[in-house]
């Protein structure tokens, strides 16, 4: 048996085509709740995805959502994600899940050892809080350092895997 599943619903798995599914969200400093729009997760192709991780990032914004230039270390600490599957009606996280404790530290995603696959019209919700973003010195045009209030974040996310291409009934494609 390979690494990875040869069957999906009783059919061969004739070949895989790499896919990501992503999204983002700016959410502001001290928010609760803020959900990412149903469609942004929501699959739509005619192929099954089967997702073997999740990536997330975190950056920091100003208050004009310019990027900050010296990114605060501790955004993981400060950003927490609720995960739903929709269709099966399943939790992927029990509560709101600090995004340092979710990612593996080596690799920075939520690495799934056995695929989770959607097929059309499956998709999930994701909510992210935030608590106090707090400031971060950054270099001004002169090099010196000022003190620069995070206003909001942007939480990128990407559930990233393969398009799965089950076998025909026949051998004529």
């Amino acid at each position: 048996m390979g690494r990875l599943p040869a069957e999906f619903a009783g059919k061969t798995i004739t070949f895989r085509i790499p896919y990501s599914m992503p999204g983002e969200l700016i959410v502001a400093s001290n928010t609760q709740g803020t959900q990412f729009p149903d469609a942004t997760f929501l699959h739509n192709v005619d192929k099954p995805f089967e997702i073997h991780r999740v990536l997330v990032r975190l950056t920091g914004l100003d208050d004009n959502d310019a990027v900050i230039p010296a990114q605060p270390a501790n955004l993981g600490k400060l950003v927490r994600l609720r995960l739903q599957d929709t269709s099966k009606n399943e939790a992927l996280t029990k509560a709101a899940h600090l995004v340092d404790t979710l990612l593996s530290a080596n690799t920075e995603t939520w690495d799934w050892e056995d695929p989770y696959t959607l097929v059309r019209s499956e998709g999930f919700q994701v909510q992210a809080d935030t608590q106090v973003l707090g400031n971060v010195c950054s270099p001004d045009a002169n090099c010196d350092l000022v003190s620069t209030a995070v206003a909001s974040v942007r939480v990128e996310i990407a559930f990233q895997g393969y398009l799965i291409v089950i076998a025909p009934p026949s051998e004529v494609r």
